[in-house]
Parts: C-alpha cells; structure tokens; sequence
C-alpha cells in the first residue's frame, strides 16, 4: 500500500539516505579557497583609491554570462534564509543539520569567488552589483513567493541586458 507523505515527512524518510551521502560527500571532498580562482592580478584600484570608476568597455563578459553571473551571485548571497528554511525543520545535530551546514559554507565560498571575480575583472559596474546584492538580502527568501521572480532578479535582467 502506497503511503502519501507531506514533504516534511518525506525529508524525515530520507534521513537514513542523507547520512550516509553526506559522510560519502565528506569522505572525498577536496578542499579549495576561493581566492585561489581570482584573477588577483588584474585587478586595479577603483576611484576612491585613485584609481579610476568602471566602465562597460572594460566587461570582458557577454550580457549572458554577466546575467548568469549576477543571478548565480544573487542566489548564493539569500543562503541565510534557505538556511533557516531548513534549519526551522531539522535539529542541526543529525544528518540534515550536518548537511545543510555544510552546503551553506560550501556555497558561500562560491559567493565569494563570483562577487571577488566579477568586481576584480571589472566585469560589471560593482556600484550596481552592491545594490542588487542588497536588494536581495533585503526581500530575502521566501517559500511562497518561489513561483515567481523576486523583485530584485527581476531589476538584475532589467538592468544588465539593457
């Protein structure tokens, strides 16, 4: 007989399945620091160091790749809120707590190497970035609104392909 389970009680299900994956992913996992994948080297002072204010010309990045970049960015700076999602739901002592702290710090490490890349590069106006990333934060994430767009993705595609 088939069982219906709310998805609470499907995650809860899993947990046997994510205790062993998570021991496995942790088994072989090769650390690695994201400064290690930024071009440090071209990097030059923006204004307020005496240096000078970006400009479009200097994106070496197609708009698609500025727009995958930026929403990669976005998504990676609401990880608080997804953490907390999860973290409403598990105790952080068992198989989910140790995953989902885990994949928060793996993600932010990718935070940290696309917004270190994309600023460094000069690949978009870090002016406008700073904005969005706020504007992000500040909507935060919320399962109901996971149907649509949030407003600050919606500014992000506005802006960068116009």
């Amino acid at each position: 007989m088939q069982k219906d389970f709310t998805d609470l009680e499907l995650l809860y299900e899993l947990e046997p399945v994510v205790e062993e994956n998570v021991h496995r992913h942790l088994g072989v996992t090769k650390d690695w620091n994201p400064h290690d994948y930024v071009p440090w080297s071209e990097g030059k002072n923006y204004k307020a160091l005496g240096g000078q204010d970006w400009d479009p010309e200097q994106s070496k990045l197609s708009e698609v790749a500025k727009i995958a970049m930026i929403t990669n960015l976005l998504t990676e700076d609401n990880l608080p809120s997804y953490h907390r999602e999860i973290a409403m739901n598990f105790t952080m002592d068992g198989p989910w707590g140790t995953w989902v702290n885990r994949w928060t710090a793996e993600e932010n490490r990718h935070g940290i190497a696309i917004r270190d890349y994309l600023v460094v590069t000069r690949s978009v106006d870090p002016v406008e970035l700073e904005k969005l990333r706020i504007a992000q934060m500040t909507s935060g994430f919320s399962p109901a609104r996971t149907a649509r767009t949030s407003p600050s993705r919606r500014a992000c595609l506005t802006r960068w392909s116009t």
